[in-house]
């Protein structure tokens, strides 16, 4: 059986991941990344400190999560530089 606090972990989790995955997929759907540069540089320093701060303390929920979300700005904004670009 899962514990509560695991329960809200996998939770949160799946909604972050949903949500990123939601807004990267209606940001490509009208060809426009509105993601701003100081917030991704940000985003990405925060999210490799988290993710090494779970992978140290053993909380494979957290390490998981900032990875998936990771990789979800990290292709956001990929596909944001090759939009702008005109490939």
């Amino acid at each position: 059986m899962i514990n509560p606090e695991l329960a809200f972990g996998i939770i949160g989790t799946i909604a972050l991941i949903v949500a990123w995955f939601w807004e990267t997929y209606e940001n490509i759907k009208k060809h426009k990344i509105v993601i701003h540069t100081h917030f991704a540089v940000l985003y990405i320093f925060g999210n490799v400190l988290i993710a090494a701060y779970s992978w140290m303390i053993g909380n494979p929920i957290f390490f998981w999560m900032s990875i998936i979300l990771l990789a979800a700005i990290c292709s956001e904004l990929a596909y944001g530089l090759l939009v702008k670009h005109g490939r």
